[in-house]
């Protein structure tokens, strides 16, 4: 047997085993490629003889509350090595959802006569993550744009975050924001100071924020919930308004998640898009926190109407 590994690059890579004996499978009987860790989670690809066709399977080891979105594609390649067989899709793993592939990938007597070489297969299953949901940040994330000390000259106000300092201009961020307008402009004691410390923020998030305001694209599965604290913060309605439409538009996040947030951050229209989407009983115990006194009200009430016309 041999294994490969390709690094395409953090969140994208190709497994690629070389699995022996498979012609001597009996029914539903399986192997499985060693385990390689990638985007901090193992990963391994699974084959099994289901009926008269070689199901293929990828598995991601994820634990509770954690969800992956990926785009991939399993290939085999046939003896002679002119040809390859292949399915592309996109999926979810999550808890007691691990594996997701093809069950009938393709059948039996074709992948006996073209693809195997003395019993050999060679599965290839190239993976791209698309979003990691309740995971620790792991790959440190590169600055779409510097508010460093490089920006001093462009800037009238430093803006400290713990040990984090950003070279903003007042008036910009005054004529986004209320809050900004009033510490800046207003009659309060930090008005006048050069430098001025923010409490109660993360300053990546922060970070994501002024990249927003500056026009950036930095709202991602990553980044979209700090951003929306701090623009949430900070009252600044246009990069609220942005977040909301990521949410609505483009975000995989589990409608949990959204609603989650739609009642945290009062987003309406993305309130309406997740009840909308609810349309059974299973669907609303799906979207119940394990707190539900921390529920949004307004949220809450709306569900249980929906209970009660499913009744």
């Amino acid at each position: 047997m041999e294994i490969r590994f390709l690094q395409m690059t953090e969140k994208e890579f190709t497994l690629k085993y070389v699995f022996e004996d498979v012609g001597e499978l009996r029914m539903w009987e399986e192997k499985d490629s060693p385990e390689e860790e990638h985007c901090g989670v193992d990963w391994s690809i699974n084959i099994e003889k289901v009926k008269n066709h070689l199901s293929i399977l990828l598995n991601a080891d994820v634990t509770k509350d954690q969800s992956i979105f990926a785009d991939y594609t399993m290939k085999i390649v046939s003896k002679d090595k002119s040809r390859t067989f292949l399915m592309s899709s996109s999926c979810v793993f999550e808890h007691q959802e691990e594996y997701q592939g093809c069950s009938n990938f393709i059948d039996w007597e074709t992948l006996k006569n073209k693809y195997l070489d003395n019993g050999k297969l060679e599965v290839e299953v190239h993976v791209k993550v698309t979003e990691m949901c309740g995971f620790p940040e792991e790959f440190p994330r590169e600055d779409l744009r510097s508010f460093g000390e490089d920006m001093k000259q462009f800037s009238d106000v430093i803006l400290k975050i713990n040990e984090h300092k950003f070279y903003v201009s007042k008036l910009y961020l005054s004529s986004h924001s209320p809050y900004f307008s009033t510490l800046f402009l207003g009659k309060v004691q930090e008005s006048g100071k050069s430098e001025i410390e923010l409490k109660g923020v993360d300053p990546q998030d922060f970070q994501c924020y002024l990249e927003v305001l500056h026009l950036e694209n930095a709202i991602d599965g990553n980044t979209v919930q700090g951003i929306l604290s701090v623009a949430d913060k900070f009252d600044t309605p246009k990069v609220v308004k942005k977040c909301e439409e990521f949410l609505i538009k483009e975000s995989k996040k589990r409608l949990k998640e959204k609603l989650e947030l739609a009642g945290r951050y009062r987003l309406e229209e993305l309130k309406k898009q997740c009840l909308d989407q609810i349309k059974s009983k299973e669907d609303i115990l799906s979207v119940i926190p394990e707190d539900p006194m921390k529920m949004d009200h307004d949220v809450a009430v709306k569900l249980l109407q929906k209970s009660l016309d499913f009744n």
